[in-house]
């Protein structure tokens, strides 16, 4: 996995919040292409208007890679019900591709913001399984 250098693949990892320290877990999948990012994030609901009645949401992410700099922008899907500026994550990748950390804050309230940390799970996109499955591998 460590000879990938690119961010491709499957990320585990938390986020935190400044003001309480607050810790919520959450897994992104991702796929680069020539330093662009898309991709989509997975995490419990302990916040917002499903509290209490669905497990997790699921947002968007989007940004760019320049080297060991990382800025990606994440917006949860309108099934959420969540209506917010988007989320800016801005960090760097390890040498190895296989750890991201960084902070995060609002795109248009930097005062709600905390830290980051994610590590490679598999270099294994939704893309390359559905071919390999497709193969028969």
């Amino acid at each position: 996995m460590s000879g990938q250098k690119n961010m491709s693949g499957l990320w585990s990892g938390e986020y935190r919040y400044d003001a309480n320290g607050e810790c919520v877990s959450f897994t992104a999948m991702l796929t680069e292409i020539d330093g662009k990012l898309c991709g989509t994030t997975l995490e419990p609901v302990t916040f917002g208007p499903l509290l209490g009645y669905e497990p997790e949401y699921d947002a968007t992410i989007r940004g760019d890679r320049c080297g060991q700099h990382v800025l990606l922008s994440k917006r949860y899907v309108p099934d959420t019900g969540i209506i917010q500026p988007d989320l800016i994550y801005c960090g760097s990748v390890d040498a190895s591709f296989m750890l991201f950390t960084g902070r995060w804050s609002f795109s248009e309230d930097a005062r709600i913001s905390g830290t980051f940390s994610l590590s490679r799970v598999s270099t294994r996109t939704g893309a390359s399984l559905a071919v390999q499955l497709a193969a028969g591998a």
